[in-house]
């Protein structure tokens, strides 16, 4: 008998209805139970993410290298000014705030002092009842921002005149006040290498330290305090630290003013008691006696390795120190590597405002922090990593070399005398070395270029 070939239809159909209801089903479970919500992403901006090359603490560029409270009490802050005259994204977003939250007094004293931000902000505190105290070098240190790249002129003396905010002109001829700190309500402190300047803040290289801990802020305070009510700088100034010795969170801290407490004294024996490394950022070093003990170092077996500000770096302790084999470079910021630091051993941190010359331990007004801390010495080996990096060989220093021993040629082109301006001048080695021995009126826009006419910019 033959088969019918319709006799599995009805079967077929009823196959085919069954899994056409199994596939809406499906459809509707899909539809009736959506998937969780993701979080919206904030995108992060292509120069802070991190790459293969790039530190996870890496920032976007312009940005201050913010490392937070690093110790309860202590922040630590670094400019970052690659691109440099970024307006919005300097470290003084971490400074205004304070100023403009101050509600009984104010005292600061600075080299340079021309950053609008920060003035405007103390000429703020100043009109709602705050009292404001500056310490200028008003002689030496610049008070103007010059128009540049659209940027409009500002003159912070007209502007504190206008605002009847009155000021201490601690400039002089035998030495500068040359420090650098800011205290705000008795409460916080900022000091380190940067001044309230346009170039400290958007061109400069620079260390700030933020700090809370109220034995510490006593020592500023009791130096500025002779600065402002004696009226006393420099050799006349008896008083140095307070407390120089401090433990602070069991974080062992010394602190010492010049010329007071012998400050150059205290770096040499800090260099001598390292046994594994030195690391040094200096805007400049001159002094012979820190050349030698950093020489006597590497002779032991100590590595030695140091970044110095590129202008003038032919001069001073850069060629004892390349001649004899130190790994050393010249930064290579356009602007200003202005850095005063030192890190032994990775665990010792020496910064502040003292640069390694003789004026500065013996006529200038200073101060430094010695800082025991691994965490810190971290924080500061990356800066100095950083620099190192992207610094580079001077192609400035001729070496003479001998079977034992590298000495550098002597360089003819000498800071004639400190008195000098430059007209009387004759190359731009001479300008740099007398805006380094002290003579600041070489530089009256504070860029960093002493005698334009004679030290073009790079």
């Amino acid at each position: 008998m033959k088969a019918n070939p319709f006799a599995a239809a009805p079967r077929l159909a009823a196959l085919l209805t069954f899994f056409l209801f199994i596939f809406v089903v499906s459809a509707c479970g899909d539809v009736a139970a959506p998937q969780p919500t993701v979080p919206p992403q904030v995108a992060t901006p292509a120069a802070a993410r991190p790459t293969a090359t790039t530190p996870v603490t890496a920032v976007a560029e312009g940005l201050p290298l913010d490392q937070g409270n690093v110790l309860p009490w202590l922040s630590v802050y670094f400019t970052n000014p690659d691109p440099p005259d970024q307006v919005n994204s300097g470290v003084d977003r971490q400074i205004v705030p304070l100023i403009n939250a101050a509600r009984r007094r104010i005292d600061a004293a600075f080299f340079d002092f021309n950053l609008p931000s920060v003035v405007n902000a103390l000429i703020g505190a100043h009109r709602r009842g705050v009292q404001v105290r500056l310490v200028l070098d008003v002689q030496n240190g610049s008070q103007d921002v010059p128009a540049a790249r659209g940027r409009d002129p500002f003159d912070a003396l007209a502007a504190l005149k206008a605002a009847k905010l009155p000021f201490v002109d601690g400039g002089r001829s035998n030495g500068l006040m040359h420090e650098k700190l800011l205290i705000i309500d008795g409460a916080v402190l900022f000091v380190g290498s940067w001044n309230a300047s346009w170039n400290d803040t958007f061109r400069n290289n620079n260390n700030i330290l933020r700090i809370t801990d109220q034995r510490l802020i006593a020592n500023y305070q009791r130096v500025f305090n002779n600065m402002y009510e004696s009226q006393l700088f420099g050799r006349r100034r008896p008083e140095g630290a307070q407390t120089p010795r401090l433990t602070i969170d069991g974080v062992a801290v010394e602190n010492y003013f010049a010329p007071p407490d012998g400050v150059m004294a205290r770096i040499i024996a800090e260099v001598r008691a390292a046994r594994r490394s030195v690391r040094f950022m200096t805007f400049t070093f001159t002094h012979p006696e820190l050349a030698a003990a950093l020489l006597e170092r590497r002779a032991a077996g100590v590595s030695v390795e140091g970044v110095f500000e590129n202008r003038g770096a032919s001069q001073g302790a850069f060629p004892t120190l390349f001649c004899a084999g130190a790994r050393v470079k010249v930064d290579g910021n356009p602007y200003t590597m202005h850095h005063k630091v030192f890190i032994i051993d990775d665990r010792t941190v020496i910064t502040g405002s003292f640069n390694h010359t003789r004026s500065a331990d013996t006529v200038n007004d200073e101060s430094i922090l010695i800082i025991r801390s691994p965490q810190v010495a971290a924080l500061y080996r990356q800066e100095f990593d950083r620099l190192f990096r992207i610094g580079r060989d001077s192609d400035n220093v001729t070496c003479s070399v001998s079977p034992e021993v590298a000495t550098p040629t002597p360089n003819p082109n000498e800071c004639p005398d400190l008195t000098f301006t430059c007209a009387q001048l004759t190359s731009c080695e001479q300008a740099v070395a007398c805006l380094r021995e002290g003579n600041t009126r070489l530089d009256r826009d504070g860029n960093g270029i002493p005698c334009e006419a004679l030290c073009r910019p790079r």
